[in-house]
Formats: C-alpha cells, structure tokens, sequence
C-alpha cells in the first residue's frame, strides 16, 4: 500500500504523531512531504503553492490514500493535483482555530484567523475520514464551526456540518513506549524539595501570565521546591518568563532547576523521570502530549480543570480555574494550584495516574482499521 502523509506545519507534536505512525507501519510505503511550523498564516494558506513549486511530480504521483494534518489545504491541492481528488483522504486533526484563544483580534472573534477556519471547515468537507486526537476538540470543532456560519450573512445548510460529524472519530495521539522509566516513589517527606516541571510551549496560549503569578504564590508562600521551565521557544517570547527567571534567580526558596528548551531527547527523559509534579497553566490544550508524557515518566499531574484535562484525569488531579465576572481570575487561580501543591507537599503525593490507554500497543489496531478503510474505498 503507497500512502502520501502530509504534514504542512509540522510542529512537535504533528512531527511525534506522523512519525509514530510511519514507524509503526513499516509495511506501507510512505511519501512523507513537510513543512516548517512558522509564519502559521501564511502556512496554513499556501502549502499547496509551497509543495507545487518543487513536489509536484511527488503529488502527481500514484498513491492508495492520503493522510494529511488539518493544516494542509487539502481542498485546494486536490483542485490543483486532479490524481489527489480520487484518492481517499484521512484528515487528522491535531487542533482547529475555533477553540483557539484570540490575542490581539480577541475583540473581533469572526475575522480572528478566518483563513485559517474556512480552511479547516473545506478540509473536513473534502475528506473521506476524519480524527480528532479529543473529544473536546471534536466537539469544540464541531461547534465552532456551526457558530461562524450562523454569523455569515447568507444561511448555510446545516447538513454540511451533519456530513463532517458522521464521518469524525476520536483517535488520540498515541505514545511512544519507553522501556527505560523508572517508577517515581510519592514523596513522603516535607523536608524535600518538590520538583516541579513546566514543560509547554512558550506561548500566550499555554498562560504564562498564570505560570508567574503561580511563581510569585509559591515566592510569598515561602513553599520550598525546585522549579523547571522547559519547552519550545519561538522568536517572541511572552514578557511574563523574564519576570519568572527573575523571581526565581532572587528567590530564597525557589529553586531555578532546568530553564529553556532541552535539545536532546536522552536529558529530557531523564529530567521528566527526576520530577514530582508536572503543571499545566494552559489556556488550552486538545491532548496535552506534553503532559501525558511527563506522567508516563512518572509525574503526577496537576491540570486545570478545563478543556481535554478532565476527559483524561480524575478531579484529585485538577485545580479550579476562577472566574470573577466572565473573567479568568489568575492570582486567585493560582492560589488554587498553590494550596494543593502544599497539600501534597505535607501529606505525600497521590498515586500516579495509568495513562497506558495511550500508547502505541493499545492504539495500533485503531490506527489500523482506519488505514485498512481507505483502502477498501
């Protein structure tokens, strides 16, 4: 079987999930065509002009499926190459733009990334198959979708969004297996400093205004733990991470452990199997890889109590997200995440969540079928 797997902004988390699959499937025969995760509007746009301009025999060549990220402009390039236009088409959705929360065109939701939304809604029409990684995506998805074409000035046919739901699934990202994790013990005593681990993309969207007023909590508290801020850095970095280093470079009992984004995978894995607690500030997150990966090292997750964290974790692993007149309350907010972080600090963590469902083992055979239906198209 010959598959074209299309990844047109290949972030970290699109990059492990197409290559995850590549390696699970050694028996197809992949043509895997990518682009870089940059400029994201212009990306999500013109990768059909980008692959033309020197993939176009690649395109043109013959192929049992496509299976192609919500990114790709899957509805143009099956315009532009006709042969792609019969091929049966698996669209994986790591995300959608609809749940996605606006910075500066917050005070205008219909024309905030509108390309980028249509986009999305022509994929999912053109597609045979569809996967969203959460149900709240799907759903967030689903819905977003039905809000912006009640706001066209001309009525749209709701059978349009009926169509794209018949055909959606839930399919998770599934996790790699590391043979080499080593169980974490609860902490029991108060005496030891607990290790903390922040490891997002460092972005508006993953709330690192919430990251430092949790810091300046901890400072004031006088808690004693160790905290790492890891992840992906981009050209603009948010101005709260600077104060963050600050506080903790001044701070008598905050701990600044590992800071910045770590290249090798071999240091990260041990850093994510040193840690207690991983915490997630995240203004939005449609799996949370990131996340589930620290727990499969053996962190127990502390996750607020909204968007895809509570269809994965039980309420003992969340903290309240409050709100003081529509708005995210974040001092208060982080006073929440404060006062359990103490708790376990005092009574020893609870046990680490089984997040096994996860991976590749249990996720292979869906992965399977759904490659199995193309071809039977």
């Amino acid at each position: 079987m010959k598959i074209l797997l299309l990844s047109a902004y290949d972030a970290l988390s699109h990059r492990y999930w197409r290559e995850g699959l590549v390696e699970q499937f050694p028996e197809i025969e992949w043509t895997v065509l990518t682009l870089p995760a940059r400029y994201f509007r212009y990306r999500v746009r013109s990768n059909p002009l980008s692959w033309l301009a020197d993939k176009q025999q690649t395109l043109q060549a013959n192929y049992d499926a496509v299976i192609a990220t919500s990114m790709v402009d899957v509805a143009t390039l099956r315009g532009l190459v006709p042969s792609l236009a019969a091929t049966p088409l698996w669209l994986y959705c790591h995300e959608n733009q609809f749940a996605y929360p606006a910075g500066a065109e917050k005070n205008n939701p219909v024309a905030h990334d509108l390309e980028a939304k249509m986009v999305f809604i022509y994929n999912c029409l053109a597609a045979d198959k569809i996967s969203f990684n959460s149900h709240w995506n799907r759903d967030s998805a689903l819905a977003g979708m039905s809000e912006l074409l009640q706001r066209f000035p001309e009525k749209m046919n709701p059978s349009l969004l009926e169509a794209i739901a018949r055909k959606s699934d839930v399919l998770p990202v599934p996790l790699n297996t590391h043979t080499d994790i080593n169980s974490t013990e609860p902490l029991n005593s108060i005496a030891s400093p607990l290790r903390l681990l922040w490891n997002h993309r460092w972005e508006y969207d993953k709330g690192p205004d919430r990251l430092l007023a949790l810091v300046n909590a901890l400072e004031a508290s006088g808690l004693i733990c160790e905290l790492n801020i890891v992840g992906q850095q981009f050209r603009q970095t948010p101005k709260a991470f600077s104060h963050i280093e600050k506080v903790l470079e001044q701070s008598s009992t905050l701990q600044k452990g590992r800071w910045g984004y770590i290249e090798l995978a071999s240091d990260y894995q041990q850093l994510l199997q040193q840690c207690d607690v991983v915490v997630s500030t995240a203004l939005h997150d449609y799996q949370g890889i990131a996340i589930l990966e620290a727990v499969q090292s053996g962190c127990v997750p502390l996750l607020p109590n909204q968007i895809v964290y509570p269809e994965i974790f039980s309420d003992e692993y969340l903290y309240a997200v409050s709100s003081h007149q529509g708005l995210i309350d974040e001092s208060l907010t982080a006073y929440n995440i404060h006062q359990q972080l103490e708790r376990w600090q005092q009574q020893g963590l609870p046990e680490v969540p089984s997040i096994t469902r996860f991976e590749w083992h249990k996720q292979r055979d869906f992965y399977q079928k759904g490659i199995q239906s193309l071809y039977k198209r």
